[in-house]
């Protein structure tokens, strides 16, 4: 048994309840879960605490779930079928392919626009059992693949690969909402999210080489330092089974050194993690600069940004984008306020080029095509049969270019 099946067994949450669909009270403590995971991490979050958000004690939580993974499952499940019914609604109101298209992602940007658990998915599903895990990924894989077929019956010229593609990419605005929205008002990000759907949709991919093979699987070379040892290892266990699921036993044997020698270089587990994620966030600041400095118009900057992430994100550190997504809300407030503005200041530098070749949008709009072209590359490279396409370089770039300058995105 695994650590993270026991970790759920101790819980008495392995096994998913099967509560009435009806229940409104079941519904209103699934949905305080997911607004409590999303904002301060699963792991962080206790069966005391999501019952006081529905004037619960934890032991009466107890009486509707058996335990915490099962309240995860409901509100994940919830939210699958929700999408699926606005697909259904789609398909019945719509009399073309186009219709039925633009009525889905209408209802997926209101959607996830007035909703706040779009990354749950995405950043907990670590925490499911993996039948749970291939049960959410054949939705995800379906609405995806309904996306494409869309697409293709809209434009027979687009093939079902590049509808592949485009279709993850257009479900990708929709799971990144939270870092889109910032401080915009709702009727302002759904805009911008139709606009963006609509860019992906309208892209040009490149052609790829008939002949060509798939993209070179990254060689992980082992590093002669310790401390690099230590922190090349504690990646790749963090992107693997998240910080949780980690030991620092399990970093010492991945070090190649005994425990007590991985103490001379750190003071624990967490001290790893923000090494690991400043390790990314300082890198691509450095990497960025060295690019910039051979920019001369702001198209040259632009292009130059596009292209040092895409490299970055399907380089052997893509996988700190997954950890920072996932795992960046166990450190302290005080941590993670310095990387986020770490952050800030990468983002920054797409705000500005974006502000200087579109002058009718707002800081505000900049930085939401930003996080949205940021968040769909991140994404796309977490995915082994998409990062491995022939080409996948140059597919991402013409999304990127496409996403943050929309052309059907009007003045505020």
């Amino acid at each position: 048994m695994s650590r993270s099946t026991a970790a759920h067994t101790d819980a008495g949450a392995v096994a998913t309840p099967a509560p009435t669909r009806g229940s409104a009270r079941i519904e209103q403590i699934a949905r305080a879960a997911a607004i409590l995971f999303q904002e301060l991490g699963y792991q962080n979050v206790s069966i005391d605490q999501i019952g006081a958000a529905v004037g619960l004690t934890g032991p009466a939580v107890y009486r509707h779930f058996k335990g915490k993974h099962g309240i995860l499952v409901h509100a994940l499940r919830s939210q699958v079928r929700l999408v699926d019914e606005l697909s259904e609604r789609a398909d019945e109101n719509g009399s073309t392919a186009q219709e039925q298209l633009d009525l889905f992602l209408d209802g997926l940007a209101d959607l996830s626009a007035n909703g706040d658990e779009a990354t749950l998915w995405r950043r907990e599903q670590r925490h499911l059992e993996p039948a749970e895990r291939e049960e959410f990924r054949k939705h995800f894989t379906k609405n995806q693949a309904r996306i494409a077929a869309k697409i293709t019956a809209t434009d027979p010229s687009v093939d079902a690969h590049k509808a592949e593609l485009l279709g993850f990419a257009v479900l990708g605005i929709y799971s990144n909402t939270p870092d889109i929205r910032g401080g915009l008002p709702v009727d302002r990000l759904i805009e911008i999210q139709s606009a963006l759907a609509r860019s992906i949709l309208g892209c040009s991919l490149p052609d790829s080489d008939p002949g060509a093979g798939p993209a070179p699987r990254l060689v992980h070379r082992k590093p002669a330092g310790r401390r690099e040892r230590i922190i090349d290892a504690s990646a790749k266990l963090f992107d693997e089974r998240g910080f949780y699921d980690v030991r620092i036993d399990d970093i010492a044997k991945a070090s190649e050194m005994s425990v007590a020698t991985l103490y001379q270089h750190v003071t624990g587990k967490a001290q790893v993690l923000r090494a690991v994620l400043e390790r990314g966030a300082e890198g691509l600041l450095y990497v960025t600069a060295d690019a910039l400095a051979q920019a001369t118009t702001p198209a040259d900057v632009l292009d130059a940004l596009i292209r040092t992430y895409i490299r970055q994100a399907l380089g052997v550190h893509g996988r700190i984008m997954h950890i920072l997504a996932s795992d960046l809300l166990y450190l302290s407030d005080e941590e993670q306020s310095a990387l986020r503005e770490t952050q800030r200041e990468y983002v920054a530098e797409w705000v500005d080029v974006i502000c200087t070749l579109a002058e009718q949008l707002t800081p505000a709009d900049a930085r939401a095509l930003a996080q949205a072209a940021i968040g769909v590359i991140a994404d796309v490279v977490q995915y082994p049969e998409l990062r491995e396409r022939p080409g996948i370089a140059e597919e991402l770039s013409a999304l990127a270019h496409a996403m943050v300058l929309p052309s059907g995105l009007r003045a505020p």
